[in-house]
């Protein structure tokens, strides 16, 4: 599945509510899968969890100074060789 664009088309107020309902539907799911142990349950749970780190990024990328900037990895060098 392609990764979620959560700042194209939504708000920073619209993506803060899907967080919030993807919060609550992932407690009732892992107190369901706790439970039950089922298939669909666990994919269900993999769906919110994606939904709610699209979320975090999207606030990240709409609101930096609220939410925090970006993080981002880069690391430069020659390797082995010098130049």
């Amino acid at each position: 599945m392609a990764a979620l664009d959560m700042t194209t088309g939504f708000s920073t107020e619209e993506v803060v509510e899907i967080l919030e309902e993807n919060k609550k539907t992932l407690k009732k799911l892992m107190v369901s899968f706790q439970e039950s142990g089922s298939q669909i349950t666990y994919k269900r749970l993999d769906d919110t969890k994606e939904i709610i780190a699209a979320c975090q990024h999207a606030l990240r990328k709409l609101d930096p100074f609220t939410y925090g900037k970006t993080r981002r990895t880069c690391q430069s060098g020659t390797g082995p060789f010098s130049l």
